[in-house]
């Protein structure tokens, strides 16, 4: 990142993988003040409305991905949990965008006043942003739970499912770059009572 922001202004990471409950925390988080910009959501977005990216696409995919001429996000996703070489060219083609509105967007809210953000992604330690922030927050929870959270609120097949586990790094690996760990294998409620928790701390610390 390239940001030229004043010092009270604090940007700080959160992930962990897919079914953890990272977007659950997210919201606790915002709900206690917490400008969260989800990069994921911002490929997405630029996947959604930049036509320019779809001459590459094209190159990347085929003409497969186009139905009547709309492109379908749902079919590159199937291809790029199955393909390495695709992912890895597809997000070489999108991560310098997303990196540049993530700047964007957090030069827009300081501007209105915001202090504290998170940014959210699913692969910050896959893509080498572990230590991009002071501090990264990483929910946890065992596969089993992930994986049932998932094909139920998904409507995903296992199989995709574990297609897209090997993607991602370890929970050892995550615990290993974690400045902070949070634990959802309960409630949502009990989520929300360990960042509760955490913010207490951070506010005891004098660190928000």
């Amino acid at each position: 990142m390239n940001l030229s922001l004043p010092k009270n202004i604090q940007i700080w990471g959160l992930t962990g993988g897919i079914g953890a409950g990272k977007t659950l925390a997210a919201g606790f988080f915002r709900e206690a003040g917490f400008c969260v910009i989800n990069l994921d959501s911002l490929g997405h977005n630029i996947l959604s409305t930049d036509s320019s990216l779809h001459p590459e696409l094209r190159q990347i995919f085929g003409d497969s991905i186009f139905l009547e001429g709309v492109l379908k996000k749902v079919i590159i996703r199937e291809i790029i949990f199955k393909d390495s070489q695709k992912r890895e060219a597809l997000e070489n083609l999108l991560h310098p965008k997303i990196w540049k509105l993530f700047e964007s967007e957090v030069a827009e809210q300081a501007q209105q006043g915001a202090t504290l953000f998170l940014c959210e992604a699913a692969l910050l330690i896959e893509h080498h942003h572990a230590t991009t922030f002071p501090r990264l927050i990483v929910v946890i929870a065992d596969t089993n739970t992930r994986r049932h959270r998932v094909v139920v609120r998904d409507h995903m097949s296992p199989n995709l499912f574990d297609e897209i586990l090997k993607t991602q790094t370890t929970d050892d690996n995550r615990r290993a770059v974690a400045t902070h760990l949070l634990f959802n294998v309960g409630t949502q409620e009990a989520l929300s009572k360990s960042v509760k928790k955490l913010l207490e701390k951070w506010k005891k610390d004098k660190v928000i």
